[in-house]
């Protein structure tokens, strides 16, 4: 109920600030619950780090030349609502430090001059696992082995940090949207993910030895798509979430997004892999093992218990497979519950 209620309030503090009126009550009914809630799920979950845990807030981060973190977007699934049951959306992502960039699409170059005989393709699920297309090598068994292996190398070998959201869209429609149950949360799957992923990746940036501010680009889908998630990430480093200050938000993220297609060697490849795997994942109730699950598993962001926000994959809502859950968590290096 505290957190219900919290919810409550934070969204109605954020359509008062809209309105341009003052929020001064509301954000004093907040703080209020706030701190009831923290108590409550102290309890529950042991100690809750507080959202102003994201220290060293600059007025100005783009002066103090932080080097870059590039963190690629790719999506599984439609956001929309659907008449398919159940259903299932998910958005995967990578973290390379911006070093690292070339260095994988060197690598794929590669691959692709010893598979493909040159490097304009684009490396795409589902067509790899299922060997369709240009992965199919005239059904010559081996030669789609020996590329199976090369790709799990190359997951392997690149040094990137994994994140995700898989929503459960059916769940997430029944018990959150029709029912109202929590204003606070974003009605559109694709919003909620990237909200979702992105406080994740806030607490690995705050949380690395190497301070570096954040590149964001997403898969682009198209001109309005594209415009529709500007103005959703936006909004995130404006109002914040839940569990991290808006200021967290504008202190580790440039503040706008970039987009790109799918074309060449790109790290976008990654994120396209991971989503597909994600998306495997949640709609077998996380117990079957996707392509090359174990490989991008050991590359998930953890920090410490893997609770609340510092576990980089989420998948929401979660009640009834929680168990399920906590074991990947713990696979991943999360320390288990006491």
């Amino acid at each position: 109920m505290l957190a219900e209620a919290g919810r409550v309030a934070r969204a109605v503090e954020v359509l008062v600030k809209r309105a341009e009126s003052d929020a001064t009550a509301c954000t004093d009914l907040i703080k209020a619950l706030a701190k009831q809630e923290q108590i409550a799920l102290q309890r529950a979950h042991g100690r809750i780090e507080p959202r102003k845990r994201f220290k060293k807030h600059s007025p100005q981060p783009l002066l103090e030349k932080r080097p870059r973190s590039q963190l690629y977007i790719d999506e599984t699934g439609k956001s929309q609502l659907e008449p398919i049951v159940p259903s299932f959306f998910s958005l995967g992502a990578v973290a390379l430090p911006e070093e690292e960039v070339d260095n994988y699409c060197a690598a794929a170059d590669g691959i692709k001059l010893d598979f493909f005989g040159r490097t304009d393709i684009t490396f795409h699920e589902p067509d790899m696992r299922d060997h369709d297309a240009c992965y199919h090598f005239d059904g010559d068994k081996k030669r789609q082995q020996e590329f199976d292996e090369a790709i799990d190398r190359l997951v392997a070998d690149t040094k990137f940090t994994a994140f995700g959201v898989g929503v459960r869209k059916t769940a997430f429609e029944g018990e959150f949207v029709k029912s109202g149950v929590d204003p606070y949360l974003p009605t559109d799957a694709y919003a909620l993910a990237m909200v979702m992923l992105l406080e994740r990746y806030v607490d690995f940036l705050a949380a690395s030895p190497t301070k570096r501010l954040a590149r964001v680009t997403f898969e682009s889908q198209g001109p309005r798509e594209d415009a529709e998630h500007q103005l959703e990430y936006a909004r995130t480093l404006l109002e914040g979430s839940q569990w991290v200050p808006d200021s967290a938000f504008r202190n580790w993220l440039e503040p706008g997004l970039r987009f790109t297609p799918k074309q060449g060697s790109d790290p976008m490849e990654l994120a396209d892999m991971l989503s597909r795997d994600i998306y495997e994942w949640i709609r077998g109730d996380c117990v079957t093992v996707p392509k090359r699950w174990d490989s991008f598993s050991r590359k998930i962001y953890c920090r410490g218990d893997g609770r609340m926000g510092k576990f980089g994959l989420k998948v929401f809502p979660d009640s009834d497979i929680r168990e399920r859950i906590e074991e990947h968590r713990v696979r991943c290096g999360a320390s288990p519950q006491n």
